[in-house]
């Protein structure tokens, strides 16, 4: 069987990633409350992490290993973008460790739902994306892939 593999253009790197559908995305109690401080420290700008991990249940899910908290060197509260420096070594070190990029983790101004922004570079960056709505009606976390144009909900499962 031949895997489909697209480039991830979203921060200029250009590594290889295979295109899996993910149903679901496992996170642990404590990396949620990582990622609720994360999203809490940058207030009111976007807070990015990218998170590593492995396949799981015939590359359906994904169980989240490590989390790495990103400068969002954009310094907006619309936006987010990472150092490619910086996001290289990370990687690198993570996939030493024997892990993949399985998602990016930011916070939105607004409920949980990808802008433009996210869809354009969601398309080069097949990865599960959770985005944590922070407005004052819709505070929770959401995930999503988009996959050949079509956006897909990706649960969050919490183990």
């Amino acid at each position: 069987m031949t895997q489909k593999v697209r480039s991830l253009k979203v921060f200029g790197c250009g590594f290889p990633m295979p295109v899996h559908r993910i149903w679901t995305i496992r996170i642990t109690r404590p990396q949620r409350r990582q990622l609720y401080r994360i999203r809490h420290r940058a207030t009111p700008l976007e807070g990015v992490a990218l998170l590593f991990g492995i396949y799981e249940d015939a590359n359906t899910a994904v169980r989240v290993v490590r989390i790495d908290e990103m400068e969002n060197v954009a310094q907006s509260k619309a936006t987010f973008a990472i150092d490619p420096e910086e996001q290289f070594r990370i990687i690198s070190e993570a996939e030493n460790q024997g892990l993949v990029q399985v998602g990016i983790y930011h916070s939105h101004p607004a409920p949980p739902k990808p802008s433009g922004w996210d869809l354009e570079y969601m398309a080069y960056n097949p990865v599960v994306w959770i985005i944590d709505g922070v407005s004052i009606i819709a505070r929770r976390m959401k995930a999503y892939q988009l996959i050949e144009g079509k956006l897909h909900s990706v649960r969050i499962q919490t183990v």
